[in-house]
């Protein structure tokens, strides 16, 4: 595979290295991205009582369920809503409600494309596995291309957007670390002896 046909698709688009490191971390536990994408989605601060509703009914559990409602605002108050907010990324208070933070880089639609897109039986190990500041941007720039790309050609294109440092040390850690683990994900096949990298049926599509 000749690496001199271009990348395409990333001209455009918002450098991955302005999505801050917390959002990364905020972003690796399902039902934290869940609330994330309810608030996106509202575009406005929402009571502890509606967040608590939405969270049940995107999680497809019974609203009327009163243990299920006491659980899932236990662990709003107790857990995520807290951790969120020392991410600063959302703004929150047991009075008044959450939201996101005017600061927040990451779009509703894009939060509902990475639930969409891990929601199978072991989703949450696949989260923990993608949402990375490499691992994402990796799957992006692959998502934007309609053909297989080698190892070198990924590792430049990281280092042109300022996700890694250096293309050299780039490919090493794509070799040894990054593309087995997503391959193990089946985000992505990756052939270590022509050290060409492919999309799978479970691939992300472009995110970041």
């Amino acid at each position: 595979m000749s690496s001199d046909a271009p990348i395409g698709g990333r001209s455009t688009r918002e450098s991955p290295t302005t999505v801050p490191a917390e959002c990364y971390d905020a972003l690796r536990n399902p039902r934290r991205l869940r609330i994330l994408e309810i608030l996106g989605s509202h575009g406005a601060r929402l009571g502890l009582a509606e967040l608590t509703s939405e969270l049940l009914a995107r999680e497809s559990r019974d609203l009327a369920n009163g243990q299920a409602r006491h659980d899932v605002r236990v662990s709003l108050v107790h857990n995520h809503l807290p951790r969120l907010a020392e991410y600063d990324v959302v703004d929150w208070d047991v009075d008044t409600g959450a939201e996101l933070v005017d600061s927040f880089p990451i779009e509703p639609a894009e939060l509902s494309t990475l639930l969409e897109h891990t929601d199978r039986g072991n989703g949450a190990a696949i989260l923990e596995t993608v949402v990375h500041p490499v691992r994402l941007p990796l799957c992006s720039i692959l998502a934007d291309n309609d053909r297989p790309l080698s190892l070198d050609e990924l590792a430049a294109e990281l280092a042109d957007q300022d996700v890694v440092a250096d293309a050299d040390r780039a490919r090493i850690e794509l070799h040894h670390s990054h593309l087995p683990a997503l391959e193990d994900a089946s985000l992505l096949e990756y052939d270590a002896d022509s050290r060409l990298v492919s999309e799978t049926d479970y691939s992300l599509p472009t995110l970041v």
